[in-house]
């Protein structure tokens, strides 16, 4: 059975100076700090919510259909110990705002660790002797180490950190250095106040919730591709079934909650977060959903049928995608744009909602006003034709 496995771009950097871990001694990063996660107190005339307690852990997670899907106050029991930092690759800008970024934080908290990805690690030998980095057989370990991350980048990055957490994701910080920008939330030249911000234990997040796919053989069984098993993602945009280079309109059994619910005949379908709405689903004629609203939304790609809609589910719900009898072809599968395989008939995906979201440091002081300002600001949103 053919699988199709398009490496990421992130797999096709060149591992610079290979020989930088064999000789350098990574030092035994230490567990993350233990974190308080709490609702923000409101507003002096409104009154509190007994409902939503103080949450003492080290990881931040959501339930689906939990009534409460806005902003989260952090606070750290102490100085947080382990930052990662991720950056766009292949990008002169980036490259530059790393290494400002990185040695400033040293000096101005030495005792910090300072955690990057292996390939920059050793691209940055020279400039930054003082990194760690974790092989890639120990990138499980990020969910244990990481206090809280830094993206350096656009969009794509904050997807591409997303997919180095399967489970937990810590508190995350979004400098805009990309091409679009939607989820970035801060300017880089403002990083020497907002980092101080966050080394004094606390912040403000607005959690961005994820989908949990799995893909099954047609008995239910996981899939393999050369001979391993096709683990678990977590996916922050979308995952969308498309025929591809095939000719054929692809045909797709959708059922929700064990109940057949269509047979979908068109180019393809997606299953998006409200974070991914304005993303591949909203190009494809999906809604606009703020990522406080707490459902999952799919949109059918070109459908063959004009009043085929997209529709928006609970967040409890199990959604499977079945490849259907009448299909002509192999389905490509695609998970925030990296992760990609081909599917048979019979072969389906499960889709549901995660319990780890992302959770994305707001602005300070001014929690609500991130997604109507890049609604007008990035989408341009129901901005008036004018003449030159």
């Amino acid at each position: 059975m053919l699988r199709l496995g398009l490496r990421a771009p992130w797999r096709s950097m060149l591992h610079v100076q290979r020989q930088y871990f064999a000789s350098r001694a990574l030092v035994d990063l230490p567990d993350k700090v233990d974190l308080v996660s709490a609702v923000p107190p409101p507003a002096d005339d409104q009154p509190s919510d007994p409902l939503m307690p103080p949450r003492y852990a080290n990881d931040i997670v959501q339930l689906p259909g939990s009534t409460f899907g806005g902003h989260v106050q952090v606070n750290w029991q102490q100085q947080p110990r382990t930052i990662l930092i991720v950056k766009k690759p292949n990008d002169g800008a980036t490259e530059k705002a790393l290494v400002e970024m990185a040695t400033w934080l040293k000096e101005r908290y030495p005792g910090v660790n300072i955690l990057v990805e292996p390939e920059i690690a050793g691209q940055f030998q020279r400039e930054l002797p003082f990194v760690h980095a974790l092989h890639k057989d120990q990138q499980h370990e990020y969910g244990r180490v990481v206090d809280y991350a830094i993206t350096l980048g656009g969009d794509g990055t904050m997807l591409h950190l997303s997919s180095l957490f399967p489970k937990a994701v810590p508190p995350v910080v979004c400098f805009s250095m990309g091409t679009l920008g939607f989820l970035m939330s801060f300017q880089f030249a403002n990083y020497t106040k907002i980092l101080a911000d966050m080394m004094r234990g606390e912040c403000t997040v607005a959690l961005r919730r994820r989908l949990f796919c799995s893909l099954h053989q047609h008995n239910g069984s996981r899939i393999t591709v050369d001979g391993h098993e096709v683990g678990d993602r977590q996916v922050m945009n979308e995952v969308a079934l498309h025929r591809g280079r095939y000719p054929h309109l692809t045909a797709i059994d959708c059922y929700v909650d064990n109940q057949y619910l269509t047979e979908c005949i068109a180019d393809g379908l997606i299953v998006s977060t409200p974070t991914g709405s304005t993303a591949y689903s909203l190009s494809a004629g999906g809604p606009i959903v703020h990522p406080s609203v707490q459902s999952l939304i799919m949109t059918p790609i070109c459908p063959r049928s004009l009043s085929f809609r997209t529709v928006l589910l609970p967040p409890s719900s199990a959604i499977q995608l079945k490849i259907g009898e009448s299909s002509q072809s192999q389905i490509e599968v695609t998970m925030d744009g990296q992760e990609v395989f081909l599917l048979e008939k019979g072969e389906y995906v499960q889709v549901r909602m995660s319990k780890y979201p992302v959770p994305c440091v707001t602005r300070t002081g001014h929690p609500q006003d991130g997604f109507a300002k890049d609604l007008n600001e990035v989408l341009k949103w129901n901005h008036r034709f004018q003449r030159s």
